[in-house]
């Protein structure tokens, strides 16, 4: 009997191990994907309170500074690179 129980309980520890795999498979393949793309990159996060923050874009080759705050976006400026000499 007690060869039974220890066989029982292995089984279902099999069973429940394998299920873990075939989780994060549909978890994979239901999650959306999020397009990428190299003309807009986020270089800098800069936290200013728990509600706005300052963010530091390139965007084809342009560095733009955004203002992110819970109601919003706001455009800041824009950083020129100035030729070094």
């Amino acid at each position: 009997m007690d060869l039974l129980n220890y066989l029982q309980s292995l089984g279902i520890i099999l069973l429940i191990l394998s299920l873990v795999p075939l989780g994060l498979h549909f978890y994979k393949k239901w999650t959306p994907k999020l397009p990428t793309s190299d003309k807009i990159k986020i270089l800098a996060i800069k936290p200013i309170n728990y509600k706005a923050q300052i963010l530091l874009l390139e965007v084809e080759n342009q560095k733009i500074l955004i203002g992110l705050t819970d109601k919003g976006f706001t455009f800041l400026g824009e950083i020129k690179d100035e030729p070094s000499s």
